[in-house]
């Protein structure tokens, strides 16, 4: 019986030291436990300000300034859509002061589309390199635009990098096909081949119901004939 209460005035006792320490402890370290939980709260109202007080509204107003622009894409007004018609942004200016926000992102996409359709393929191709997102349909055909902007400008190797990534990230029945076949072509224009060849099988062999799956067959013999493989 004596040796329990020995035991247990023992356990009363360390549990009181480590009390102590940790008293100890926070009286030593005060400053700096403080500061780090003033960090804290300080970090997450930034964060929570920044999102709801200065991020949300940019979207809001970017959104309208991108209606009007995608309208006059949409028309075909090229030259309104990236510069604006006077009261409204146009793509050029969105992406520039809104490049925080969703559509100030996609406002570079629109941007080096239009630039891709009046010919200045150098434009083209520093707006979609800019253009980020995590849609899948969207990154698919950035990335193909941009290899058709490179292929314009004669740097076939970035072309074929750009189709591989469109080809490879988000693989789909219905896009992947196509840009595989333009990822071939463009590499028979390096002669490489062997690399082309592997492409227009993996069309046929992964999209037997694409269109692009018959066209790849003449190529294979086009190619299988060539090389004797």
């Amino acid at each position: 019986m004596a040796q329990k209460e020995e035991k247990g005035e023992q356990i009363v006792e360390d549990v009181e030291i480590a009390l102590a320490k940790t008293g100890n402890y926070f009286e030593n370290h005060k400053s700096l436990i403080i500061g780090v939980v003033v960090a804290i709260v300080v970090a997450i109202v930034g964060y929570f300000g920044y999102k709801y007080l200065y991020l949300a509204p940019k979207e809001k107003t970017a959104a309208e300034e991108m209606f009007y622009a995608q309208r006059y894409f949409e028309m075909d007004s090229l030259t309104t859509a990236l510069h604006g018609d006077g009261q409204h942004a146009g793509m050029l200016e969105i992406a520039d002061s809104y490049g925080s926000t969703k559509s100030g992102r996609l406002a570079n996409y629109y941007a080096g589309l239009a630039y891709l359709h009046q010919g200045d393929f150098e434009e083209a191709v520093r707006h979609l390199k800019k253009f980020k997102t995590k849609d899948p349909v969207l990154f698919i055909l950035s990335r193909q635009v941009l290899g058709d902007a490179y292929l314009e400008l004669g740097q076939a190797e970035k072309a074929v990098g750009s189709y591989a990534e469109a080809a490879s990230k988000y693989p789909n029945d219905i896009l992947t096909p196509a840009i595989l076949t333009r990822q071939a072509l463009t590499l028979e224009t390096l002669q490489r081949y062997d690399e082309a060849l592997k492409i227009y099988r993996q069309v046929r062999n992964d999209f037997p119901a694409a269109r692009e799956a018959s066209d790849a067959e003449r190529h294979i013999a086009r190619l299988e004939a060539k090389s004797g493989k």
